[in-house]
């Protein structure tokens, strides 16, 4: 698997490998992508499952286009859609109830916290410019199937917001798990998953420590990179780098 990224634009972090390996996936799944980026997590999800059909939806047409090129390498295009668009308006044109899965790596950041990046790329996918949780959410909800899942990353400062607004949709929290940078550091991250339309106990499952030290990932992270066999044209080194500040 080769994924291409932008040299100078926004480039992906540790936490679609997280997410993809998070889900639990069935053959034959229909599953949507909101903010695909360059189209790494279909691609991770692919490795995972060959039988599913996906469907992902970018913004920014410079990702957009990154996507359409790295799908197509991987010779994944008859089973992996790519749609450019805001997904508040392309999502009342994909219909009613008909995915198993939704998965978002969602923008982390309020619009009025933290420094906006000044590379325009790197801003929107990292603030709530053009797609905030409220409205992940509620486009979200009325596309999956009853009993259907979401899937979401997001700092640990979100985590009432986040459940909160989950609710607020229907989409109820079942399974959350909190992501460390090493074992004597907080959360940095976590992902939760929400089943529409039932009520089930929320679990929450034992975290992840990224690093077993400075140099080197725990055997859990290393299980999680290597099941996806990833290249990106990167050392170790240049890998470490770009997970999102764990450590």
């Amino acid at each position: 698997m080769i994924i291409e990224q932008n040299i100078q634009g926004y480039r992906y972090s540790i936490e679609p490998f997280l997410l993809a390996d998070f889900i639990r996936l069935q053959a034959g799944f229909s599953v949507l992508d909101v903010g695909t980026g360059c189209g790494v997590i279909p691609l991770l999800l692919t490795k995972r499952q060959p039988d599913l059909q996906i469907t992902s939806v970018e913004v920014q047409e410079s990702l957009y286009n990154l996507a359409v090129a790295n799908i197509d390498q991987n010779g994944l295009t008859d089973r992996i859609e790519l749609i450019h668009g805001d997904f508040t308006q392309v999502a009342s044109t994909l219909g009613k109830e008909i995915f198993d899965l939704i998965i978002s790596n969602p923008p982390y950041r309020k619009v009025d916290t933290g420094r906006k990046n000044p590379n325009g790329e790197k801003a929107i996918a990292r603030h709530e410019i053009l797609l905030n949780l409220a409205a992940i959410l509620e486009h979200s909800a009325p596309l999956l199937k009853p009993g259907g899942k979401i899937a979401l990353a997001y700092p640990p400062l979100r985590l009432n917001e986040t459940l909160t607004e989950m609710k607020r949709w229907e989409l109820v929290p079942t399974r959350l798990r909190f992501i460390h940078g090493s074992r004597d550091a907080d959360a940095k991250i976590f992902l939760v998953e929400g089943i529409k339309g039932t009520r089930p106990d929320c679990v929450v499952e034992a975290p992840l420590y990224v690093y077993e030290n400075e140099n080197s990932y725990t055997e859990e992270m290393k299980h999680i990179y290597d099941s996806f066999n990833h290249t990106d044209g990167s050392d170790d080194i240049e890998k470490k780098r770009y997970c999102g500040g764990l450590g």
